[in-house]
């Protein structure tokens, strides 16, 4: 637990849009791989979402074509 606290006091200081160009890294690097994520991509994924929704940021917007 104490890797979710770390991560989530180190993006906890980065602005938004950082956050969201990393989220949206971390999320297409997995679409091209075939969806393989690994263990520490969902930790930095579920951080991440956790943190933006926090901020009240439409994550699905991150997304659309």
């Amino acid at each position: 637990m104490s890797d979710i606290k770390n991560l989530y006091e180190r993006y906890n200081a980065m602005p938004t849009n950082e956050l969201e160009d990393i989220l949206y890294d971390i999320e297409m690097s997995a679409a091209l791989t075939l969806g393989m994520n690994t263990y520490t991509e969902q930790q930095h994924k579920q951080v991440l979402r956790q943190i933006l929704k926090e901020r009240n940021v439409d994550i699905s917007r991150l997304f659309e074509a």
